[in-house]
């Protein structure tokens, strides 16, 4: 269940269907893990998707299950990709967890063609603070512009969230493996989707 995420691909492809790519599009899927989503993509949406991570142990687990998947060790303040080679850029649940976040926003601008999409789906504080390291509206949505993002969708979808937690404690007995794993803090959290464009 680690793998998954909040909204599982039914989220993932509310995002596909929201940035409208086309069948043959470029996409980054950035903390890819073991290769689900770039799975999904290449498969249901015809998409040339690569996936990257730091995990070399996640991406091995990606490898063995689909052999033929594109799945890079590298991180995502510093993409291995040329600049403006990419028509799309997903991160899901992986922004929170990363250290540098204006520096990976400032990568996905940096790959990514004219016009072309972020999409994140992740956790945020519902305060105005930067609690704990975890994302805020507010926050956000001034380091997207900064980077030289329009953002064109924003969506609440705490909902999944409750649901991701009720089904882990249902399946496990506790969430706190899971706060673990995760370095969730003990502060109120929802969960987002958001798709930016990259200004032309």
């Amino acid at each position: 269940m680690l793998h998954q995420h909040p909204g599982g691909l039914e989220l993932t492809k509310m995002v596909v269907d929201y940035c409208g790519f086309a069948p043959g599009a470029k996409i980054v899927d950035i903390g890819c893990g073991a290769g689900v989503t770039v799975e999904y993509l290449c498969g249901n949406y015809k998409l040339q998707a690569v996936g990257v991570d730091i995990s070399l142990e996640r991406l091995q687990q990606g490898h063995r299950r689909s052999p033929g998947l594109a799945l890079i060790q590298a991180s995502g303040d510093h993409l291995p990709f040329a600049n403006g080679t990419y028509d799309g850029v997903i991160a899901e649940c992986s922004l929170s967890v990363i250290q540098q976040q204006e520096t990976v926003l400032a990568e996905c601008a940096r790959v990514l063609t004219k016009g072309g999409k972020l999409a994140i789906t992740d956790m945020y504080c519902l305060d105005d603070d930067n609690n704990a390291g975890y994302l805020n509206n507010n926050f956000l949505l001034k380091i997207l512009r900064e980077s030289g993002f329009k953002v064109v969708i924003w969506e609440d979808h705490s909902t999944l969230l409750r649901q991701f937690v009720a089904s882990y404690i249902m399946k496990y007995g506790t969430v706190e493996k899971l706060r673990q794993c995760l370095s969730i803090p003990k502060i109120k959290l929802g969960y987002f989707l958001l798709v930016a464009e990259k200004k032309t």
